[in-house]
């Protein structure tokens, strides 16, 4: 008896591994504020004072 290859077995086998996307976020986030804080460093004069 062949097993047809739409089995759980296989099937659940072919599939990635799903994987929490927020982690995305929060390295996305770490990323923007190290980018905000070398624009404020390099561009000091640029700053606009109230």
């Amino acid at each position: 008896m062949t097993q047809s290859p739409t089995t759980h077995g296989e099937a659940a086998a072919a599939e990635p591994p799903k994987r929490d996307r927020t982690q995305y976020l929060y390295v996305a986030v770490i990323v923007a504020v190290a980018l905000g804080i070398l624009v404020g460093l390099v561009f000091k004069e640029d700053a606009v004072q109230a």
